[in-house]
């Protein structure tokens, strides 16, 4: 009877260490530069040493628990990745709730507080990946350009190119929304699954027009992959291809079929998820990509 159990535990124990569920989680708080606190999140810790991290950060009025995030997050810890996701300043998430106030320079200071702060422990290495996605693909986009040491491969998720493409977008798929938003100054959203209501003000956008990655792409070294919905009526996938034509080679680039911005049905999250693996297990050092994507 003792050999049974014995027997069974140690099936049992085998299992668990080869189940992503060993797979260690560390949650902390740090303070960004305005002394508000940022929640992170590290997972895949029993991969570092690997050389294998990746910082991933969401979009507006969203969290690191947001379904495009959660995708990529068990894509990268299914491939042996020390995985880094946090909740922005001014989100949906436990890092503060004063939606109104996000803006892109604020994404782009906190992501670049997590990579500091990153920088000073043992899981750290580099070069390393970013993903983004949306406000995020913005973000991930303006750290890459002005660090080209430290990333190696970027990933853009309906990224947003410039201000001035995201207000354009706005007024042509959604003229009385825009026009109304530009108006009242903000508009409220109701957030998913019971979520709170917040205002997102016009303000965000307004500040965003100082950006444009379309002349930061031609300085990027990292290999990027930007990923477009077809149905995406925030960031058109024109705008996404507009950003691939000015990237150097390699890069890469996916349109998702019958897809929304925010990715919510399971096919689009399956198809982001073999598009992302797909170019994580490539090489960099590629000297021909195929120009029309995956």
């Amino acid at each position: 009877m003792r050999k049974t159990v014995f027997t069974v535990f140690l099936l049992l124990a085998l299992i668990l260490w080869n189940s992503p569920l060993r797979q260690e989680t560390k949650e902390i708080n740090i303070p960004s530069p305005s002394r508000e606190m940022l929640n992170v999140q590290i997972e895949g810790l029993s991969n570092a040493g690997k050389n294998k991290l990746v910082f991933l950060q969401h979009g507006l009025a969203a969290d690191r628990e947001h379904q495009i995030i959660t995708t990529l997050r068990r894509v990268f810890l299914d491939n042996g990745y020390v995985v880094v996701s946090f909740d922005s300043r001014h989100s949906l998430g436990k890092s503060g709730r004063q939606v109104e106030k996000a803006r892109l320079s604020t994404f782009v200071e906190d992501l670049s507080t997590v990579i500091d702060w990153a920088s000073e422990q043992n899981f750290y290495s580099e070069p390393f990946i970013v993903a983004g996605h949306s406000l995020g693909g913005a973000s991930v986009l303006s750290y890459s350009a002005a660090h080209p040491r430290r990333v190696k491969k970027l990933i853009a998720v309906a990224p947003v190119v410039s201000g001035r493409l995201w207000e354009k977008s706005c007024l042509n798929n959604m003229p009385d929304f825009c026009r109304s938003w530009q108006t009242d100054g903000f508009y409220a959203y109701q957030a998913p699954n019971g979520g709170p209501q917040v205002n997102i003000s016009y303000r965000t956008l307004e500040e965003a027009k100082s950006f444009d990655a379309l002349t930061l792409a031609p300085g990027i070294s990292a290999v990027p992959l930007l990923i477009a919905a077809v149905d995406d009526r925030v960031i058109p996938p024109a705008d996404v291809q507009k950003l691939y034509d000015r990237f150097s080679r390699p890069k890469y680039i996916t349109v998702i079929k019958n897809c929304e911005h925010n990715f919510t049905s399971r096919r689009n999250r399956k198809d982001l998820s073999a598009a992302v693996k797909t170019f994580i297990l490539m090489s960099v050092k590629t000297k021909n990509p195929d120009e029309a994507g995956f």
